[in-house]
This record gives C-alpha cells, structure tokens and sequence, in this order.
C-alpha cells in the first residue's frame, strides 16, 4: 500500500475516533456525514480509492442487495436465540440503539444519512484494502492469507474507532460486520457491493425492521 492511502486511512482512522466521541458526548452523527464525504471524496480524487472499484454492475448490485438483506435476516435470528439465552443482551442492545438513534430527523433524512455515512465508510476502510493479483473464478476471488491479514489488521482499527462510546456490543458489532464488508471487497474486487450491503444492513436493523427489547418466539 502506497504512502498515499495510509495517510488517508490514518485520517480516517482519527476522524472517526473524534466523530464517536462527539456522538458520544453531543448525541449528533452529522460530523460523520460532513467529514466522511470530504475523505471519501478526497480518496476518491486522489485515486488512493480506486475508482473503477466504485462502477456498478449488475451483477455488484445484486450481490450487494442480496448480501445487505441476508445480513438483515441472520441478524434477527441469531439474536432471537442469544437473547432467548441471554436476555441481558437484549437490554444492552436497546440501550445501544437509544444511543445511536437518529432522533430530531424526519423519515427521509435519517435514512439519507445513515446511506451517506454507510457508503462513506465502505470507501474509507474497505475500498482501501489492497487488492490482491489472483484471478477471479465465477467473478469472485479466493482471499489469500496475505489479504485475510490485511482485512483483519483494517476491521480491528475500524472496530476501535467505536471505542469512545465504550460499548463492548457496537465494537463486537463493527468486528463482525466490517469483516463480512471486507470480504466481500476483496471477493469481488468492487465497494458496489459492502456499500449496498452495509446500507441495506443498516437501515434494516435501524430503521425498518428494528431489533426487539426480548426474544420474538
């Protein structure tokens, strides 16, 4: 990775911290939305994102779609069952999702922003993974050792911008699903798919369809 995009992802990195730590003490994720788009546009320009990564297809979008509403589902149903164990998971989920609420915005606007700040996200910690030479079968490509560390070493630091928040659940969260993000960039070779993706997740378990306070069944 050239000097270039570990400075960006060095700024990302702080931007972010700074960003969690002002959700945390003003309750506002719009610093997220204004700072992400300078970054990301800033990736993007400079060429440290590369932008044929950013061209949709159809087949990008539909394995985003699909990855985004899959995520959603197995989402709902492996907290039903670690709640049905656990119910103080449930209880700390909701303190959680009171925490990241968009309060203050209508329908429409919380929706925009949480897309805005996915997308930003995506182009900031996983369109600047390293891309591998191995040749794609199927359109998709095997990870190599090499690129598996590369994704766990980019979702680590990624998860750690959670922490001024101090929440052992979002930072597990970020952990998981940046993983599955990443893996899904270095598959494909394209950031169409974590971006629709990590949106679709998002404003599933967010917006639409919301985790319960317990168990459903």
């Amino acid at each position: 990775m050239s000097l270039r995009p570990r400075r960006l992802l060095g700024l990302a990195l702080l931007a972010w911290l700074a960003c969690f730590q002002v959700l945390r003490t003003m309750g506002t994720w719009t610093p997220f939305a204004f700072i992400g788009v300078g970054l990301a546009a800033l990736g993007v320009y400079s060429r440290a994102v590369p932008r044929a990564s950013l061209r949709p297809s159809l087949a990008s979008c539909s394995l985003g779609v699909l990855g985004g509403a899959g995520m959603v589902l197995l989402t709902h149903v492996i907290y039903g069952w670690v709640v049905a164990l656990a119910p103080a998971v449930g209880v700390a989920t909701q303190q959680l999702l009171q925490r990241l609420d968009l309060g203050g915005f209508p329908a429409a606007s919380r929706a925009t922003l949480i897309c805005v700040i996915a997308s930003c996200e995506e182009i900031l910690f996983r369109g600047l993974l390293p891309q591998g030479s191995a040749p794609p079968v199927a359109g998709l490509r095997r990870p190599q050792p090499r690129e598996l560390s590369r994704v766990a070493i980019f979702t680590a630091a990624y998860a750690l911008t959670t922490a001024p928040l101090q929440s052992s659940l979002l930072m597990l969260c970020a952990l998981v699903c940046g993983s599955v993000w990443a893996l899904m960039r270095v598959a494909t070779g394209s950031l169409v798919v974590p971006i629709l993706a990590h949106a679709i997740w998002d404003l599933g378990v967010l917006l639409i369809w919301p985790l319960p306070a317990g168990p459903t069944g």
